[in-house]
């Protein structure tokens, strides 16, 4: 098995490459099953008692449809 600091290398280059890409798949390759993304409702909210749960706890099929979305609309 590969060290600690080589695994979290290949998750960053694989999460880079995805973005730069657009590749949905990839990009849900790095999000662990249990994981929650909460995000401010604007860029100048620090509080994270404010913050927001658009996609909810991770769910493969959502997340991809929302990402795709997004993805399609950076290339319009």
């Amino acid at each position: 098995m590969a060290e600690p600091e080589t695994q979290i290398q290949e998750i960053i280059d694989r999460e880079t490459e995805a973005w730069d890409t657009k590749d949905v798949d990839l990009l849900m390759s790095v999000f662990h099953p249990d994981m929650v993304w909460f995000w401010p409702p604007d860029n100048r909210s620090h509080d994270p008692v404010t913050w927001e749960s658009p996609l909810g706890r991770f769910d493969r099929a959502g997340w991809s449809a929302a990402y795709a979305k997004m993805f399609a609309e950076c290339d319009s």
